[in-house]
Formats: C-alpha cells, structure tokens, sequence
C-alpha cells in the first residue's frame, strides 16, 4: 500500500497520461508524507512500469541503468550521523550519465533526494541542466523545505505539495472558528486569514477541518429533513454550504498543487462568506 493519499495518486495519473506534463518537478512536504515512495510510483507510471514489482524494486535499490539517483552522503562524528551537502561533483556526475541513451526505457528520470540539501554550486550547475531539458529526461526534486531552494529552480518545476498525513479529525479550535466566521466583519476575517496563511501547511490543515465539517453539516440537515416542508426549508442553506463546500476544495487543491499566495488565495475565501 503507498503512504501517500489517493487525491496525490490521481493527480500524479493525470500528468503521467497528459501529453503537456512537464518536465521537472518539486515534491515538497514534511519527512514520513510519502514523498519518496509518490515519486517511485511517479517514475513507474512514466515508464509504463506501473504495477511492475521488480522495476519498482530496481529503483528502490538504486540499481537501474535509466534512473539517476541524487542524495546526500553521509559522515559520522562523535557516534552521529549527519547528511552533508550535495556538491558540484554529483550533479556533473548526474549530467554525464543522462547524456547517454536509455539502456533500457524510453526515457531517463533524475530522482534528488533531500534537495534541501544542495549547496550553491550544486543548485547553479542543476539550473543550468534544468534551463534546457531533454524531452526524454525527467527531474523529481524532493524537499522538505521549499525556502531552501533556488527560486529560479522552482520556477522551472511543477510543484505537488505533500501535506503532514494524520488520522482523520479535526481541530476544536477550527471548528469554533468555523462556527464564528460567518457572522463576522470583513477585516476580522481577512485579520484572520493574514496570521493563519504566514503558515502554509496551518492554513491548508485549517481547510480540510472546514471541509470535513461543512460535509457533516451537509449530511446532518438532509439527513433531518424528512417533510417536504422541511426540505424546502432546508434547500437554501444547503445550497450555500455546497457553494461554500466547492470553493473550499478549490482553495485547498491551489495551495497544495501550486505556488498560489496562501493569503490571496484564502482572501477570495473569506470574502464568500458574507452569509448574514
């Protein structure tokens, strides 16, 4: 079973099969989101390996003739490991044997784990790789900071957000903000949404508590509306929750599948919330 959502697993099928998919891409989340496997999965389907267990297993051993692999090396000090920097000297080295033919695909795939982790030269020298791609040559940038990296490499990736994975629920605090929002003024939401969108990964949390609740109020009401006189009273304000439920999915999918402004995009939000 792959540790990362099905809503990411769908969207990774829809740019294996586009024809317009581009190149390089960024894949940004905290560690233990599902980065690592996303990306295997990722490379299998661009390869038309999907569903094949011992291709899946090649790149997991780092062993497969079409796939470069980008990490940083480890050192020990005092009983402690400690990941160093990638160097200049690995992404030549990347360079040189994704110049070659595929031995055995028809494309090649560069996997950097932690890239994070390099250091200027490093990101100069994958600029200028990622300035002129091949169109048989793809990237996966993996990185649990997005601040780390040059801009003007993400600029040139597609970035797929990998958000923290917990158990379903939902935070009490959002929940009473939830309730209170509606009735506010304008300026107090959007104060609001100027502190919680400083946090990109708080504010989409923030968006998938709402999400879950305004289903459970959808589901509630229908479920008490049992007269036709019920029903029609009930028809508007399930109208409004499902607009209101559609932007939220909106809103949510920008911030985790784009670099989209958390607090331009959460704004427009805020603004559909005049409900008194």
């Amino acid at each position: 079973m792959d540790s990362f959502s099905s809503r990411i697993k769908k969207y990774l099928d829809r740019l294996a099969d586009s024809q317009k998919s581009p190149n390089s891409f960024l894949f940004i989340g905290p560690e233990g989101t599902g980065k690592k496997e996303a990306a295997i999965y990722f490379i299998s389907k661009l390869a038309g390996k999907d569903g094949d267990a011992g291709f899946r297993k090649r790149l997991e051993d780092k062993v497969h003739p079409d796939v470069v692999i980008i990490e940083p090396e480890t050192e020990e000090k005092k009983g402690k490991k400690r990941e160093k920097e990638i160097g200049i000297s690995q992404v030549k080295d990347a360079r040189e044997r994704l110049k070659f033919f595929p031995y055995e695909l028809k494309k090649k795939f560069c996997l950097i784990r932690n890239a994070n982790r390099l250091n200027r030269e490093a990101s100069n020298a994958l600029l200028k790789v990622l300035e002129e791609p091949s169109k048989d040559t793809f990237f996966i940038l993996l990185s649990s900071n997005l601040d780390s990296l040059l801009p003007t490499i993400q600029s040139r990736c597609a970035i797929l957000r990998f958000p923290q994975i917990d158990l379903p629920r939902w935070n009490e605090e959002n929940r009473d903000k939830l309730r209170k929002i509606f009735t506010e003024e304008v300026y107090q939401r959007f104060e609001y949404v100027e502190e919680k969108s400083k946090d990109r990964n708080e504010m989409i949390s923030i968006l998938e508590d709402w999400e879950m609740l305004t289903g459970e109020s959808i589901r509630k009401i229908m479920s008490e509306s049992r007269s036709g006189d019920l029903e029609a009273r009930a028809r508007q304000p399930i109208q409004r929750l499902l607009f209101f439920l559609d932007n939220l999915r909106e809103t949510t999918n920008r911030l985790r599948e784009t670099n989209a402004n958390p607090r331009t995009a959460c704004e427009k939000l805020a603004l559909d919330m005049e409900w008194k």
